[in-house]
Formats: C-alpha cells, sequence, structure tokens
C-alpha cells in the first residue's frame, strides 16, 4: 500500500510542475489545450499502417519538455505505463494480420507487426501529450477552460471527482491496511474470506470522508453556476495566438503533407 501512496503523490506531483515560470507556462491555457486537442485528432486520423507519418509527431512533445525545462524522464516514465495496453490491444494484429508488406533484412515484415507499432506509436504521443498539457496547466485551470468552451458540466465535474477522489480512497485503504495489520498477529493482507467486509468498510469510509469534503467545497463556491459565469478569465495576448497558430498549424501540415515521403524522395535525388 505505500508504494501506492508513492505511485499517487508521483501522479500529483506532476501537477506541481504547471507552476513553473517558463514561456510555455504562462502562455493562455485556452491556446494549449486548443493546440493539444488539434495535436490528439491528427495523430488519430491517420490509418493503421502509416507508421511513417507518425514518426515526425514526436517534435511536440520533446520540443515542448525541452522548452518548458520539464524533465524527459518524469514524463516517459508516465507515459511507459500506457504500453502494456496498448501492447496486450495489439497483439492480435501479429496473427491475424499476416500479409507481408516489404522485406527488411531478408525478414518479411507483415502488416500486423507495422499496425502494432502503428498503435504503439501512437498510444505514446497521446498520452505524452495529455502529460505535457498537464504538466503546463494545473488542473484546475483546464477544468475552467472547459467549462468555458461549454462542455457538458457532467463531463467536467466526473474529471475533477475522479481526479481529485482517488487520492481519498487511497488514503483511506492505506489507513485501513495499516490497521489491520496492527491487529492481525503478523499478516499482511485481508483473508478471502474477510475480503468483501474490508472492500466494503473501503467504499463506506471513503464515501463518507469524499462527501465532507464536497460539503466543504460547496462552502467554497463549488458547483455554484454563478461563480463560474462570471470568473474573469485571461485575455488573449500575441503570443498565445502565435503558439497556437504555429504549433497547431505545424501539426496539420503534417497531417496534410507527407512529410516522410518527400524527405525520402529527397534523400534518393
Amino acid at each position: 500500500m505505500a508504494d501506492i501512496r508513492t505511485k499517487l503523490n508521483t501522479l500529483y506531483s506532476l501537477e506541481q510542475l504547471a507552476y513553473g515560470q517558463s514561456f510555455l507556462h504562462k502562455l493562455h491555457p485556452l491556446s494549449k489545450l486548443v493546440v493539444t486537442a488539434v495535436f490528439l485528432l491528427c495523430v488519430v486520423s491517420f490509418d493503421r499502417y502509416a507508421l511513417g507519418r507518425l514518426l515526425p509527431y514526436c517534435f511536440y512533445p520533446v520540443f515542448l519538455l525541452a522548452l518548458a525545462k520539464i524533465p524527459y524522464a518524469m514524463i516517459a516514465s508516465r507515459t511507459l505505463l500506457a504500453l502494456p495496453f496498448c501492447l496486450f490491444a495489439g497483439l492480435s494484429n501479429l496473427f491475424f494480420d499476416r500479409t507481408v508488406l516489404f522485406t527488411l533484412a531478408g525478414w518479411g515484415i507483415t502488416a500486423g507487426l507495422v499496425s502494432l507499432f502503428v498503435l504503439v506509436v501512437r498510444t505514446l504521443l497521446c498520452v505524452s501529450a495529455v502529460l505535457v498539457l498537464v504538466a503546463l496547466t494545473p488542473f484546475v485551470t483546464l477544468t475552467d477552460e472547459l467549462r468555458r468552451l461549454h462542455l457538458p458540466e457532467l463531463l467536467v465535474t466526473l474529471l475533477e471527482m475522479v481526479y481529485r477522489y482517488i487520492g481519498v480512497l487511497v488514503e483511506e485503504a492505506t489507513n485501513m491496511l495499516t490497521a489491520f495489520r496492527l491487529r492481525s498477529n503478523g499478516a499482511k493482507w485481508p483473508s478471502p474470506q474477510a475480503l468483501g467486509a474490508f472492500l466494503g468498510q473501503l467504499l463506506l469510509r471513503s464515501t463518507d470522508r469524499a462527501e465532507r469534503i464536497y460539503h466543504a467545497m460547496q462552502c467554497r463556491l463549488y458547483g455554484q453556476r454563478d461563480h463560474y459565469v462570471h470568473k474573469k478569465y485571461l485575455p488573449f495576448m500575441a503570443a498565445d495566438w502565435l503558439f497556437m497558430l504555429l504549433t497547431g498549424g505545424i501539426c496539420i501540415f503534417l497531417r496534410i503533407i507527407n512529410f516522410s515521403a518527400l524527405l525520402g524522395g529527397m534523400l534518393t535525388w
């Protein structure tokens, strides 16, 4: 359980980076949100065999992390957490899509293998883009901008609740497990017979504490529609427009122009 709490603190430590002082941190949050949405749409719009078309999009997380002075290892370690899921989803392509597309050093490269690599690259690019957005913009500011874009209030509230109440659940589970180990005469985990009661108590304790937290948030005007309607938003500056048009334009340019084929043709020429 200590490992779970450590990983949770690691997750929340990413948001602490959002209060940096680089010029990317100071940009308008809506411009970063729009650019991230354009990037994600461009990446997911490629077909399952467009590996060469996806690789140029690596510029986005690489350059933004360098400009924001965010450690690459911090983002890479969190991005790789999604790797087992996409591998599990794409391994079936190796068995069902066995058409040989080309040969490399005498080995036949099948369409299933290419589609698997495309799925992995696409997943890592999307996850890294979202993590970069969170590392550059506080989560509260992001949800405010989502409300500004008139996204459904229920969706925004669910994002806030899931993100914040994970910590409540983990903390209550840690306290219960510590109490169990102090009274269990050496046992580290509840037995299968007692696991149901343990999980039931965890649900009741976490729900009760989450309700108290929610009441405290309501005392601070959370959920008041007038509070969001009359909230003052930062104005767009020239740097915000420049970042949005330049970075978003590059993403769209790479989607329209086959940069990999163009570069390969120039090298062979």
